[in-house]
């Protein structure tokens, strides 16, 4: 199983479709880090920003120039099918499925398949901004602790603010410990929701792939959907408050951690059934 995966996963980062959004990601990265020198550049420390919080997944960004944030909630329900959704149609396409579920057998085929999508989905996604992270790290001074809600690092409303982020105990030991984890979250959730949409394709027959964005578009927006209810929830629903670092809308973090095991279960679920199904 481990072969299968290792393969697998080597085979959907070598894939056009993967490079692309790669190198998509990679350029909202750049783009975001040349604004970043262009505004700040000759600043004096005390008047700079945390280094973190300059990042294109930075929530606090909102306070400041909000441009690159919302071009990525716009495109991150679209990207985030691009490097593994398409693999299982395309092998169905060209029926090479049949051959590699005759060699390893069906279950094994579709389990590698969704936890290779896994792995990929969260290469793509994390690698771009672990980049940008350690070059704002070499680019601007380490102990800037500027904030752009300009409030007081002690003053009782930002630690407020700061209570309501996704990891605030790791945040209030250490903000660059924080921001790595809060990255690789992002690639865990990326990586799930990749799964979730190649284990669907394996379970539901998409006479044209453009309609595989449906379900996760789908998904990811509920909540603009229902206003009436969630804008009553005492906690943010929306998915992009969560996988942002810096996010100070109250959350609810089991929601949301219950949300994502639950897409795990339903990809691996699935998996199996429709291995068994093969199989007969």
């Amino acid at each position: 199983m481990l072969k299968i995966i290792k393969h697998q996963t080597s085979f959907i980062l070598r894939q056009n479709m993967s490079l692309a959004i790669f190198f998509v990601l990679l350029s909202i990265v750049f783009l975001n880090f040349r604004s970043n020198v262009l505004a700040f550049q000759g600043s004096d420390i005390i008047e700079m920003y945390h280094p973190a919080k300059l990042l294109a997944l930075s929530y606090d960004q909102v306070y400041n120039n909000m441009d690159i944030m919302l071009l990525l909630i716009q495109l991150y329900p679209i990207l985030i099918v691009c490097p593994a959704g398409f693999t299982l149609l395309s092998e169905k396409k060209r029926k090479t499925d049949c051959v590699l579920i005759a060699r390893i057998g069906g279950t094994q085929y579709y389990l590698g398949k969704i936890i290779a999508a896994f792995f990929a989905t969260m290469i793509v996604f994390t690698v771009p901004f672990l980049i940008e992270f350690g070059l704002n790290c070499v680019s601007f001074p380490l102990a800037a602790s500027g904030d752009f809600v300009d409030l007081n690092r002690y003053s009782p409303d930002y630690i407020e603010l700061t209570s309501n982020y996704m990891f605030p105990a790791l945040f209030h030991m250490n903000s660059y410990l924080y921001t790595f984890v809060g990255i690789l979250f992002w690639g865990v959730t990326s990586g799930i929701i990749g799964m979730f949409t190649v284990a669907l394709s394996g379970i539901i027959s998409f006479r044209f792939k453009i309609l595989l964005f449906l379900p996760v578009y789908i998904l990811l927006n509920i909540p603009a959907y229902m206003p009436k209810i969630t804008d009553k929830l005492p906690f943010a629903v929306n998915w992009y408050n969560y996988i942002f670092l810096f996010d100070d809308h109250v959350k609810n973090n089991v929601f949301f951690i219950s949300f994502l095991i639950i897409l795990f279960i339903i990809s691996i679920v699935c998996s199996v059934i429709k291995g068994r199904g093969d199989q007969l």
